[in-house]
């Protein structure tokens, strides 16, 4: 008896195993890639954080959106929720029945690891800097001061010549939403991303809020900066990577 259990275990893990292996084995939690999407609406937004440095064409010679994709250490697939109510009586005998009614669509977070030029931060500031653009009594935009290679000083001295009195105007939606993908990865033969099986992309998402960024003194650690995303749906994309089609290997 004890020895039909112990080939029974065994024969348990050994199909367990298998069948793990033949979808391609276990998925890690470490290895996504994130892509933002600006679209032909967003060119002033665009324009603007390309006049900062930050740029995601691809003929950029150093293509700093592509360096803000390395510096995003954590990222999260949506859930999925529906909005339900409640009816009663419709048999002789029954309580209350949920039904669903909604698809909702919660926010979701990203973050990213800071690099001594605080890029994450720059490109997280200026698209919600961009949201709710300020004005000046002139009329005037107010835009962040930029410099290059400025000193300490120079750069407070910069910052301390503004004030309060500055108007608040909402941007269009259209002209700040971008689209945002989200793919599992995992490692094949060729590359550490070589294998992706879901994209969920996020349709009309905006930063809607920006977390505080903790500095104290004592140990050296890498900054975190962290931000909130609302957007409108989500649409998921499936790629099969198990090697296998009709129960047989491709």
């Amino acid at each position: 008896m004890i020895y039909l259990l112990i080939f029974r275990v065994a024969g348990s893990l050994t199909n367990f195993i298998t069948g793990v292996n033949q979808q391609g084995g276990f998925s890690y939690s470490n290895n996504y890639d994130v892509e933002f999407s600006f679209g032909s609406n967003t060119t002033e937004l665009t324009s603007r954080l390309k006049n900062y440095g930050i740029d995601f064409s691809q003929s950029a010679e150093v293509n700093s959106g592509g360096i803000l994709k390395l510096l995003c250490d954590e990222a999260q697939l949506p859930n999925v929720q529906a909005g339900t109510g409640q009816i009663t009586g419709r048999y002789l005998g029954e309580g209350l029945v949920n039904y669903p009614h909604t698809k909702i669509y919660n926010d979701f977070q990203l973050g990213w690891m800071g690099d001594a030029n605080l890029l994450p931060l720059k490109f997280l500031n200026l698209w919600y800097g961009y949201i709710f653009q300020e004005y000046k009594s002139t009329e005037a935009a107010t835009l962040p001061s930029k410099s290059t290679g400025a000193s300490l000083s120079t750069l407070k001295a910069a910052a301390s010549g503004e004030t309060v009195e500055r108007s608040i105007r909402l941007n269009y939606p259209e002209k700040y939403l971008c689209n945002l993908s989200i793919t599992k990865t995992d490692r094949n033969k060729d590359a550490v991303n070589g294998r992706a099986p879901i994209t969920y992309t996020m349709i009309d998402a905006y930063p809607y809020s920006i977390d505080a960024v903790p500095m104290s003194y004592g140990a050296s650690q890498i900054m975190k900066i962290t931000a909130n995303f609302y957007y409108a749906k989500h649409v998921v994309s499936y790629n099969d990577i198990s090697g296998f089609k009709s129960g047989k290997r491709r």
